[in-house]
């Protein structure tokens, strides 16, 4: 059998219509192309990084957000600054910028040279006569540990308002500090915070401080000398059970206290009668 190829250019006259239809569209497409100017592509940077308006030095523990912007930072960069102070952080070196959540490396390494943190390097030495470089602050005169004024401590210590804040409530919760050492216990005070106000800071020890029932631990129940360790225990399920409504004359009548034992007991503690 012969092969026809002439067969298969032979059309129909509503397939002719189509094929002249779809040569005018091809042609028309084709044109445009050619003719109309094209367009650049434009090209997206993967991360936008913001540019500073202006360089000068700057604290990082210090910065606010009209500044930052200039510093070229954005709100949420700002925003996570505030917070990570907010939670007790703090910058104790230049380098610690590099570390902050979000901030493009490229923009952080441009801020590098202005960063200038107050006090840098002054919580690892002291100098001779126990005040801190750079620091204005009189080291004879001091604050008492458990004084409850906010102005004093600002004043004297250099802390910011909102760790001083946590100090006194801690400090109202616990029913004072024993030492200055128990500062550190408090929440968002760092080790480096310490170190530069514990030069201004006194405690009193003549001074009888109570302590405070609704938060005294195992510890502090058997510093009192009175009670042994299962006493002890047994008092702390009894103020849970009560939710810490104890009161002087129920220990001293269940426990069966001697006259001086209850003395000692109402001495050292706030339980009311």
């Amino acid at each position: 059998m012969q092969f026809d190829w002439k067969s298969y250019f032979i059309f129909t006259a509503k397939e002719q219509k189509g094929i002249v239809v779809l040569g005018c569209i091809l042609t028309f497409s084709l044109g445009i192309h050619y003719l109309l100017p094209q367009g650049k592509i434009k090209s997206y940077p993967s991360k936008i990084v913001n540019k500073p308006v202006s360089f000068f030095y700057f604290d990082p523990n210090t910065l606010d957000s009209n500044k930052g912007t200039q510093l070229g930072l954005t709100i949420k960069q700002m925003t996570t600054l505030y917070h990570y102070r907010e939670k007790g952080g703090r910058f104790y070196k230049k380098e610690d910028l590099l570390k902050l959540y979000g901030l493009p490396q490229e923009l952080a390494v441009q801020l590098l040279p202005w960063v200038r943190i107050k006090g840098e390097d002054a919580a690892l030495q002291l100098s001779q006569n126990g005040k801190y470089p750079n620091d204005n602050r009189n080291p004879l005169v001091q604050i008492d540990i458990n004084n409850p004024n906010l102005n004093d401590w600002v004043k004297r210590t250099g802390l910011p308002a909102y760790k001083v804040k946590r100090i006194l409530k801690y400090q109202k919760w616990a029913g004072g500090f024993t030492s200055i050492q128990g500062l550190q216990k408090v929440y968002g005070i760092s080790a480096y915070d310490f170190s530069m106000i514990r030069p201004y800071l006194k405690y009193n020890a003549n001074i009888v401080r109570k302590l405070n029932v609704q938060s005294m631990q195992f510890d502090d129940w058997m510093s009192l000398g009175i009670f042994d360790e299962k006493t002890v225990w047994s008092i702390l399920k009894l103020r849970k059970e009560k939710k810490g409504s104890l009161s002087w004359s129920e220990l001293v009548i269940l426990f069966d206290l001697t006259e001086e034992e209850a003395a000692l007991l109402k001495k050292k503690t706030n339980l009311s009668n």
